[in-house]
């Protein structure tokens, strides 16, 4: 059964993060410095943030935590490190038009160019090192996700490992917030390329799709023709599910989106360098070999020696018959 909370379109909020969680952005340092300041007292957050750093966003949440009486209010979309921090609130409440993102942690890798066998020996042995540093924090997150839905760990790595989407409907479901507020007089959800470009930016998956009925006429008719471009191609490469340009043109990749492509396109200039090698061999071995039979047609025929079937009888030391007189005359002085 879905709980409400009461209207928090009028609400005034103590602290707001609407923007990346990090040095660049809502620091550790920023959110400690503002929960001073109501040391004792009851505070409401407003979050709507699609992440960043995870060192500052256990660290808030464990301010949350000490502070104690803090109340979270989920808008937007809310992913990654930002859901986090909501962890740390006595409770979490949800707006019926956010959507919420919980997955398995990631790191950039920076492991493109040229590698002999030990280099690569290394590079595995480094990248199978950064699997089980991930896994471990994998586990520490599953724990705190856990302790909130009061589900089993294993249950909760299955849901960060899917990285999906949720409405608020789903995260009451699984126990990651404890009410939906009915908030209809809150801003829509962003779906515009701007927003597009910030998922791509911190490496989460593309935006859902843009429920039937809220998108506006208004900004539809920017990039009519963008949209009926197919990129088909990047998009399977990049495990996407759809790259839409902005009014400009332009499409937005990570850098470790762009590193996977910059690899690809090396791998397949190497095996077109390769292959265009090959045919250059076959195409000479083709050419010799038709000069080799050309010559042939060319050349005349060799006379062949001559051939006498002495052993039938029918032929004479200079190849003629012989009749049936000359035979006689030949042997008439034996008679």
């Amino acid at each position: 059964m879905l709980n409400f909370a009461p209207n928090p379109s009028d609400m005034h909020y103590q602290l707001t993060i609407d923007d990346a969680i990090g040095s660049w952005g809502y620091s550790k340092q920023y959110v400690r410095n503002i929960l001073a300041g109501y040391r004792g007292k009851h505070v409401d957050v407003r979050i709507s943030s699609l992440g960043g750093d995870l060192d500052h966003g256990l660290d808030i949440r464990q301010q949350f935590v000490d502070h104690g009486d803090i109340t979270v209010y989920i808008t937007g979309f809310t992913a990654s490190a930002a859901t986090v921090i909501a962890m740390g609130a006595k409770k979490v409440c949800m707006s019926r038009y956010a959507m919420m993102l919980v997955h398995k942690c990631s790191n950039f890798i920076d492991a493109w160019g040229y590698y002999n066998a030990d280099e690569m020996a290394a590079l595995i042995e480094s990248l199978e090192a950064n699997k089980q540093e991930n896994d471990r924090i994998d586990v520490v997150l599953a724990t705190m996700y856990a302790e909130k839905c009061g589900k089993k760990i294993p249950d909760i790595l299955d849901t960060l490992k899917a990285g999906r989407w949720l409405t608020a409907s789903e995260a009451l479901a699984l126990g990651l917030i404890d009410e939906i507020t009915e908030d209809a007089g809150a801003d829509k959800m962003d779906f515009s390329a701007d927003m597009r470009r910030k998922f791509n930016a911190f490496g989460l998956p593309p935006v859902p799709s843009e429920p039937a009925g809220t998108s506006d006429p208004d900004t539809n008719n920017d990039q009519p023709d963008m949209e009926k471009q197919s990129f088909a191609a990047v998009e399977k490469f990049l495990k996407l599910d759809g790259i839409t340009p902005d009014k400009d043109g332009y499409v937005s990749v990570t850098a470790g989106q762009f590193a996977s492509l910059s690899d690809r396109l090396g791998s397949l200039e190497s095996d077109l360098a390769k292959a265009a090698s090959e045919i250059s061999e076959k195409d000479t071995e083709i050419a010799r070999l038709t000069a080799q039979v050309a010559n042939l047609k060319s050349s005349p025929a060799e006379d062949s020696p001559e051939i006498r079937d002495d052993a039938s009888g029918g032929a004479s030391d200079d190849g003629q018959k012989l009749s049936a007189k000359d035979l006689f005359n030949s042997i008439k002085d034996c008679l």
